[in-house]
């Protein structure tokens, strides 16, 4: 069994070394790609390559926001299971459990763990799909509840099981997944893309996991909530997904099922 991870980089370099370090910790033989938006100077690129040699690099020619990341790293990847991840993951543990899922139910075409914050607060990384309705109804929970990580009352976020989608952060999908589906979309430059993922995932025939029996430490930034300008780049994402998917009825009800052989 072969994993690649693909992590992408934006002017944090460290960032990305602590995070592969965490990956290398419980992947044995585990492949890194560092995919890098940062259009660094070629004497730059030469001294991370030479610093940072036992990682592949693509350095891209252009910030061409997440999903373009990802997918030039992606291209780079030889492993029969392939993990998408932000560099401000810490891998706690389970990242073998999980492809060992995918294995025994062919049916799953992607899995993702559970997220914490760094107090070990569960995080909202698996959800319904974004509705209209829905979505006004988080900014009302943000709003008078001052709720950070808004958790869908209909999950329980302790069970493996199917959802709809789960956040970019972390992910991990089967080659013939992502042969299906060549990757993310390059409509988006930022947010959406995840949904957009899985949605996409979900009509080939598969079913998205969560697996909270594996933990890894992120808590998002969040700025689309704090600041404007990328709350404006969240709102443009969210319509160009409704404008390919529909805004109310996405694709058919998910198989609803609680795994309990994992």
């Amino acid at each position: 069994m072969s994993i690649s991870v693909i992590i992408v980089e934006y002017y944090s370099v460290q960032e990305v070394v602590i995070c592969a370090k965490t990956f290398r910790n419980c992947i044995p033989n585990v492949e890194i790609i560092v995919s890098s938006n940062s259009e660094y100077s070629v004497e730059r690129q030469k001294e991370i390559l030479h610093q940072y040699e036992n990682y592949k690099w693509s350095f891209n020619e252009k910030n061409g926001g997440f999903a373009y990341a990802m997918n030039e790293g992606l291209k780079m990847a030889t492993g029969d299971y392939l993990i998408i991840s932000n560099p401000d993951c810490l891998v706690q543990s389970g990242i073998m459990e999980m492809a060992d899922f995918l294995v025994k139910h062919p049916e799953v075409g992607a899995i993702a763990p559970q997220l914490v914050d760094g107090d070990g607060n569960i995080q909202d990384s698996c959800r319904e799909y974004i509705t209209p309705f829905n979505f006004i109804g988080r900014q009302i929970r943000r709003i008078f509840r001052k709720e950070d990580s808004i958790r869908d009352n209909n999950i329980d976020y302790n069970k493996v099981q199917t959802v709809d989608w789960v956040i970019g952060a972390f992910i991990m999908v089967t080659r013939a997944v992502y042969e299906k589906t060549h990757g993310l979309s390059s409509d988006y430059f930022m947010y959406v893309e995840d949904m957009d993922w899985c949605t996409r995932i979900r009509r080939c025939g598969y079913e998205i996991v969560y697996y909270p029996k594996s933990e890894v430490v992120y808590k998002g930034s969040r700025k689309a909530r704090s600041s404007f300008k990328y709350a404006v780049i969240f709102f443009k994402s969210l319509m160009i997904y409704w404008r390919k998917f529909g805004f109310f009825r996405i694709v058919p009800r998910r198989v609803e099922k609680i795994y309990t052989d994992s």
